[in-house]
């Protein structure tokens, strides 16, 4: 981890021990929908998505890019098969990090326990900031704000999955994208 998110050396070695590091080709599924897992994954480097399935489509939830964490949260705090997959949209190296390492560490570090709560806050920020855009956004407004706030997604991901990420089909995505 390049970011250290105040660590001490001491903790990133032990982090480093425990985690394992891994390449992932572009579509490669790093976890599938409904199953389980008690890894947070850092994302070193590459593009990954958080999708599930809706009526046999999968839908993108969110995207996950450099120096950032990406968890099933019902898995890794509640011990329940996640309902989201993740996939990585181009070659990415991703550190999963087994989320008891980090538990066992936080009963006795305050650096380990703001790192929970990293995690936490960027996924209950990515949640709510999704579920917001979608009740009270236009189509336009959200691909607004996904160009002003993540521009380097519309040039990394597919058409596909941004669209579905926005709530829309692709052709209303390609109309909307030629109004600019």
């Amino acid at each position: 981890m390049k970011t250290t998110f105040g660590l001490t050396d001491d903790l990133l070695v032990y982090l480093e021990q425990v985690s394992v590091t891994k390449t992932y080709e572009k579509k490669a599924v790093i976890l599938d929908a409904g199953h389980y897992s008690r890894n947070v994954f850092f994302i070193e480097q590459g593009l990954v998505r958080m999708f599930y399935y809706k009526l046999d489509k999968d839908i993108t939830h969110y995207f996950f890019s450099e120096q950032t964490f990406a968890a099933g949260t019902e898995s890794v705090f509640y011990h329940k098969k996640s309902m989201y997959g993740i996939e990585a949209l181009e070659p990415s190296t991703i550190t999963l990090i087994p989320f008891d390492a980090i538990a066992k560490l936080a009963s006795r570090s305050i650096a380990m326990n703001r790192l929970i709560q990293t995690i936490l806050l960027q996924a209950l920020i990515g949640f709510s900031t999704r579920l917001q855009s979608l009740q009270f956004e236009t189509a336009q407004e959200r691909y607004q704000n996904l160009m002003e706030q993540h521009p380097n997604i519309l040039l990394r991901a597919p058409l596909g999955d941004i669209a579905s990420y926005l709530g829309i089909s692709q052709q209303t995505l390609s109309v909307i994208r030629a109004q600019r």
